[in-house]
């Protein structure tokens, strides 16, 4: 198995007023050490643009055991952990310096060509790199089913996609969407609850300037509460993500 390993300091800025690093911030990681690793086997974003293609994400999910904290080192690591026709699979980890589990991912990301923005079959390149998965077994699935997401709304908060937010590709960061979807609830919510599990869908790319909606639907249960996500168009009419949420309640915040 061919695996990239960081060691990575949680600093300031990497974490929320109560000193936990947030899951936004966390898939950013994720793509520093994703881009860092396909850099060295030649299936970057640079060497795919100059073909007139480019990576694209498709879904993540996201468990996690416990979010690192302010100055914690942590061990960070990911490897492709397979293929099929449209789809590449890559996992991650996150682990404490001693090496107690903290968070585990499991991504699958499209090649896309640059003009026609459609997925195309996966170059050779790419499916050299997925064989390294050999004698890998894959230890989280993808649920999500974005025509099952119920219909009712608890709430919903506006963004604009600002040039902070756009990347290399011209329209927003996955990482975006998944702080747009875990910003969007109410602060009283976030500040007495703990995210243990995202998974996203990402359907449509969101271009610059453009308003949208993060909707969600907030069902409480006895262990804490499991919230559903839609991020829409300002009509309302056009999906461009959705995602799954589960929370652990906390009895006092920081």
């Amino acid at each position: 198995m061919l695996k990239l390993s960081k060691k990575i300091t949680i600093c300031n800025h990497h974490v929320d007023f109560r000193g936990r690093l947030g899951a936004k911030t966390l898939c950013d990681l994720f793509n520093d050490a994703a881009n860092e690793q396909t850099i060295a086997l030649g299936v970057d974003v640079d060497t795919f643009n100059a073909s007139g293609i480019t990576w694209m994400l498709h879904r993540i999910r996201l468990q996690v055991t416990r979010w690192p904290s302010k100055g914690e080192e942590i061990i960070l690591e990911t490897w492709p952990s397979g293929s099929d026709r449209l789809f590449a699979f890559r996992d991650f980890a996150v682990f404490s310096s001693s090496g107690q589990p903290l968070v585990r991912s499991t991504s699958e990301w499209m090649v896309i060509d640059l003009e026609r923005r459609r997925p195309v079959r996966l170059p050779e390149s790419v499916s050299r790199m997925a064989a390294y998965h050999e004698g890998i077994t894959r230890e989280i699935t993808f649920e999500l089913d974005s025509k099952r997401l119920p219909l009712d709304v608890t709430g919903s908060r506006r963004f604009v996609a600002s040039y902070d937010t756009i990347d290399f590709n011209r329209h927003v960061t996955q990482a975006s969407y998944v702080g747009w979807v875990t910003h969007a609830l109410p602060f009283d919510f976030s500040s007495h609850h703990q995210l243990t599990e995202l998974e996203m869908l990402y359907e449509r790319e969101i271009l610059p300037d453009s308003e949208v909606n993060s909707i969600y639907f907030i069902e409480e249960n006895d262990a804490g509460a499991r919230v559903w996500h839609r991020v829409v168009d300002a009509s309302g009419a056009v999906t461009h993500c959705a995602a799954r949420g589960a929370w652990s309640r906390e009895e006092s915040a920081r």
